[in-house]
């Protein structure tokens, strides 16, 4: 347990710091909040990833067993909360998508990657590579698909799948974490090298992802608050932080038999609570934002439980 300690206590203590800088003057407010968040998105984090994936992938390439594995595993989960929202919850079509994405999409960027990087390093970080290259190109356009599909447009239109599926991937295309880890391959091909005031420049920068997205995470969850039917935003909670883990674990290692590290980081991902992009999209088609904020408020406080549970169970490499 002293080893899990180790690695927890850290990552949560700096969410909480980030927590009460939120509600403190000294972020300034959500002004202050979203200056950091930013700074997050749009250097550190590229910067790291840059930095990870400008040295290579595994010889080979992608080891498509542990996408498929953690993908097959996710689908399979999305499907499970879609059923559940419509034949238990009783919720409109509309609604079912952005349930799915509430708890299924891991907040991989904030989370994810700050946590595995620290108890695993390196090593831990080339299979959740594999898993976040592909994350968001895969669940977001999924579940903007889908409440497009099952909603009404102005008028009683729908988008086209074609125009939908543009739109998504045109917003990708432009992702700060895409392009980070983009360049980073596309410079680990070429064989150059940084000039060295560049070099440190990036060094810092992905130095300084860890904490500053902890910390970043915290800040932001001052802007969410418990609303809405808070027995369907525990089952959500419950199916991120519980079930999808489980889906991840069987499939990756019993399905594709994967190395157990990489089983061990692909489930650990899994358990991440859900991602802020889930509450982006449920707002910005102005329904089920209330339960989506309470599950994420939720799901980050008790994933100190179940992140702990993990650590325990697995070990920290």
């Amino acid at each position: 347990m002293g080893a899990v300690f180790e690695v927890v206590f850290p990552v949560f203590a700096l969410i909480a710091i980030g927590y009460a800088l939120g509600r403190s003057p000294l972020l300034a407010g959500e002004a202050g909040i979203k200056a950091l968040t930013n700074f997050v998105f749009y250097a550190a984090i590229p910067a790291l990833l840059f930095r990870l994936f400008g040295r290579g992938l595994p010889e080979g390439g992608i080891e498509w067993s542990i996408v498929l594995g953690y993908f097959a595993a996710a689908l399979c989960h999305f499907a499970l909360v879609m059923a559940i929202g419509r034949f238990i919850f009783r919720n409109p079509n509309v609604e079912l998508g952005l349930a799915a994405m509430t708890a299924t999409f891991s907040n991989t960027v904030l989370m994810g990657i700050p946590l595995v990087y620290t108890a695993f390093g390196d090593e831990g970080m080339i299979p959740l590579l594999m898993i976040v290259t592909f994350h968001p190109m895969i669940l977001i356009p999924l579940a903007t698909i889908l409440t497009e599909t099952l909603r009404g447009g102005d008028h009683g239109e729908r988008q086209s799948i074609l125009t939908i599926l543009l739109k998504s991937l045109k917003s990708l295309a432009v992702h700060p974490v895409i392009l980070g880890m983009l360049a980073g391959i596309l410079f680990g091909a070429s064989g150059l090298t940084l000039p060295t005031t560049i070099d440190r420049l990036i060094d810092m920068l992905a130095a300084a992802a860890t904490p500053a997205a902890l910390c970043a995470l915290g800040a932001s969850l001052t802007q969410f608050s418990i609303a809405g039917d808070i027995r369907e935003s525990a089952t959500l909670v419950t199916m991120k932080l519980v079930t999808l883990p489980l889906f991840v674990w069987f499939f990756t290692a019993h399905v594709f038999e994967n190395d157990p590290l990489w089983v061990t980081v692909a489930t650990i991902n899994a358990a991440m609570p859900a991602g802020i992009n889930a509450f982006l999209l449920a707002q910005y088609y102005g329904t089920y934002t209330q339960r989506s904020a309470s599950a994420i408020l939720i799901g980050t406080v008790m994933s100190v439980f179940t992140v702990s549970a993990l650590f325990a169970l697995f070990g920290t490499g």
